[in-house]
């Protein structure tokens, strides 16, 4: 089961996910995948210009993967080949 807290920060990922996608990437598609298996995944994907590597660091993103590792989880923000750039966010499910 999703607990209040996990629910409570991945609500705010997937805002700001999707809030820099909308403001940032110039992408004309995003997709949002949330899966709730043995953890809770998130996946925030654009086809939009991408992410240079040293701006994982500002302050949204930043929050995201502090988020995570408050929960024991992770954040990992990529451009894949081919452009656009996905946010994969993961926490357990276990309430904290």
């Amino acid at each position: 089961a999703v607990g209040a807290e996990l629910a409570e920060h991945a609500e705010a990922v997937t805002a700001e996910a999707v809030s820099n996608a909308v403001r940032h990437s110039g992408a004309s598609r995003l997709t949002v995948q949330i899966g709730v298996a043995d953890m809770f995944t998130l996946d925030v994907i654009d086809n939009g210009r991408g992410i240079a590597s040293g701006n994982t660091r500002r302050s949204g993103l930043a929050n995201m993967t502090r988020r995570a590792e408050q929960l024991g989880g992770s954040c990992e923000i990529s451009s894949p080949p081919g452009g656009g750039t996905r946010v994969h966010w993961t926490a357990p499910l276990l309430d904290h």
